[in-house]
């Protein structure tokens, strides 16, 4: 049975993040387990438990291919102590995490963290959030963005219960009604991508992009500079391979 040290820690802060967001399921047999799509994801979160319970080496990462869907990756860890921990109430949960708010940060935004580009016709904008059902829970993290990290965001419905979401060619119905907290400033998006950041590469990855063009390309032509990096795909902006995309021209800011 894996035990750890009473207290806050860094890897319980990104443990607490990735369960209140959702990416955690707990069994009857207080195993603790992460199923995700991104194997960026279940290596931090695996690096993270290994490091909480002090192991010399982390758990096999499983992988579950089904026909038609992309292959998921599973994290299982049996704790009591871990799982029972994870059963407290959310501020309980959150007076634990915010000692150590921008690993916190980190494993929540990894569960429900999203790049968003818009780039159609002219127009070129750029912004990273969460997206999460509890009002309360969405309130909190707005203040400890504020407040730890200095980052301002806004609160907006996103979609209403019943309605249907798709994440990576998966389409799932909306239980509840659902809400976003967006960083759409510059600077602000900056300072994400510096103190917090994803686990995930191909969202830093796409958000650095959207720096490199914002930071080299005038305003005229940045969307267009995106979509010869970028193609949709199921609803999602996917990087084109090196050898399919265009060459672009060198253009000096205005």
């Amino acid at each position: 049975m894996n035990i750890f040290k009473h207290g806050p820690s860094r890897a319980l802060s990104y443990i607490i993040g990735a369960n209140i967001g959702d990416g955690c399921t707990l069994l009857k047999n207080w195993c603790v387990k992460l199923v995700v799509a991104d194997l960026d994801f279940a290596r931090a979160y695996n690096i993270n438990m290994k490091t909480l319970f002090s192991r010399t080496a982390p758990n096999k990462i499983l992988t579950r291919n089904e026909n038609g869907r992309l292959p998921m990756y599973e994290v299982k860890y049996s704790s009591k102590q871990l799982a029972k921990l994870l059963l407290s109430p959310l501020e309980t949960l959150l007076d634990i995490a915010f000692v150590y708010p921008l690993d916190f940060l980190r494993g929540f935004f990894d569960a429900e963290g999203h790049v968003d580009v818009r780039a159609g016709g002219k127009r070129f904008n750029v912004s990273a959030g969460v997206e999460n059902s509890n009002v309360t829970l969405l309130r909190r993290i707005k203040q400890v963005l504020l407040t730890a990290c200095e980052i301002r965001s806004i609160k907006n419905k996103k979609r209403k219960a019943g309605s249907l979401k798709v994440i990576r060619g998966k389409a799932f119905l909306m239980r509840k009604t659902s809400f976003t907290l967006l960083i759409n400033r510059y600077e602000d998006l900056q300072r994400f991508a510096h103190k917090i950041g994803f686990s995930i590469a191909r969202k830093n990855e796409k958000l650095e992009d959207a720096f490199s063009i914002i930071a080299q390309y005038p305003v005229r032509v940045r969307a267009e500079e995106w979509r010869r990096r970028y193609f949709k795909q199921g609803g999602e902006w996917v990087k084109r391979p090196p050898e399919s995309s265009n060459e672009s021209k060198v253009l000096m800011k205005d």
